[in-house]
């Protein structure tokens, strides 16, 4: 069963106001100005203030919690990096943020996992394999927008496990917060949630988030993110910095504007030289991530990129060994080059020939971060600012 999409759609920018757009045929979603954060499901509780009712499809709201979260009653050595029995910091004033279950932590021994969902609707399966690996742990949910409409989802819906906390960290001082950094570490699992990446890269690139993150991993947590949370998990990012780059735009100009790549904003093993995209078919995303893995490889982040186009109501997960697995009911789209393009440069279309492309389906496997899958491979070609094949999915 899938339930709907709680991170809320990814903000739009508006262009440079000198920018003229090119006329295409289909419709397109408006851009919104840089900056722009999304509207938010609901009034967050800032300490000591009550949150106005849910006008959303988010979850209905929980009470919710104007307290610091006391001393743990119990921490895992072994999986908490702040050590057992250590306090907890007081949450500052301004951090809006939600509880649902037994606010002490969990004494928990998860194994760690990556999940990659692709926007949309949410993806039960995905969250139960979650679940499965916790062993009845805490999950906090990060976002950068919106309220709590994960909280009982994943608390009730989903069930088995602890507590679940939501935290927006929308700025760099919130991301430096020892009290963020804090539930980052007693966490069995970790979930971004969709919004801007624009946001997440500016507030979390180098800061304690960042480096929770990474470190959550390496301790045996499960760190996942859907559409823009999954978007900064891979090595080389896509920022969208500037505003939202459509496919024909990347295929024409590898180095548009709209083109912003970073890299580094979290450190996971098994996403090393991966960019990912998601919403995949329904925004025609194809080209731009061919485009990326183009842009990653001259500019020489990588000679052998992997992109991973992840589906809506699709995510990919991904066990502690590498081995990842397609769940939900789309695909999952691996784009694999072998050879450099021949061409990838400014104000040029981006040319290139036969690079490898797979399309995994529900419990299809994948090999990561080496790409390795029994699914057999097709082709694609870019050309004059036009794929071959021209419907690739």
């Amino acid at each position: 069963m899938l339930r709907l999409d709680r991170s809320r759609p990814c903000p739009l920018r508006v262009p440079f106001p000198s920018r003229q757009r090119p006329a295409i045929a289909a419709a397109r979603r408006p851009r919104r100005a840089p900056g722009v954060a999304g509207a938010a499901s609901r009034s967050p509780l800032v300490a000591g203030c009550g949150g106005a009712a849910d006008t959303t499809a988010d979850a209905a709201a929980r009470p919710p919690d104007a307290t610091s979260r006391p001393p743990d009653a119990a921490t895992d050595a072994t999986t908490d990096a702040a050590g057992p029995d250590a306090p907890p910091p007081t949450p500052p004033a301004g951090l809006p943020r939600w509880v649902v279950g037994d606010p002490a932590d969990a004494l928990a021994h998860p194994r760690a996992g990556l999940i990659l969902m692709g926007g949309g609707t949410d993806v039960d399966a995905a969250f139960a394999w979650q679940r499965d690996r916790i062993d009845g742990g805490d999950v906090l949910v990060l976002r950068a927008s919106g309220g709590d409409g994960y909280d009982d989802y994943l608390f009730q819906d989903i069930g088995g496990v602890d507590s679940v906390e939501t935290l927006r960290v929308d700025t760099a001082a919130l991301a430096a917060e020892p009290y963020v950094r804090w539930a980052i570490d007693h966490a069995e699992a970790i979930f971004i949630a969709g919004g801007d990446q624009a946001v997440y890269t500016a507030a979390w690139a180098n800061s304690p988030v960042a480096d929770a993150l990474g470190d959550a991993w390496a301790r045996g947590a499960v760190v996942g993110g859907t559409s823009a949370g999954c978007a900064i998990l891979g090595e080389i990012v896509y920022t969208a910095a500037n505003g939202t780059v459509y496919s024909d735009e990347a295929l024409a100009d590898p180095y548009d504007p709209y083109v912003t790549l970073t890299r580094d904003v979290v450190t996971l093993p098994p996403l090393a030289h991966v960019v990912t995209d998601t919403h995949f078919v329904p925004r025609d995303r194809m080209g731009r991530l061919l485009t990326f893995a183009g842009r990653a490889i001259a500019d020489g982040w990588t000679s052998r990129p992997l992109g991973i186009g992840v589906d809506e109501a699709t995510a990919l997960v991904v066990d502690d060994d590498g081995t990842a697995t397609v769940v939900g009911d789309g695909a999952v789209y691996i784009v694999a080059p072998d050879q450099p393009p021949t061409t990838c440069a400014a104000a040029t279309p981006l040319a290139w020939s036969d690079v490898p492309l797979y399309v995994l389906r529900a419990g299809d496997t994948i090999a990561l971060p080496s790409g390795d899958t029994a699914v057999a491979a097709r082709t694609l070609s870019a050309a004059g600012g036009q794929l071959t094949p021209a419907d690739p999915y």
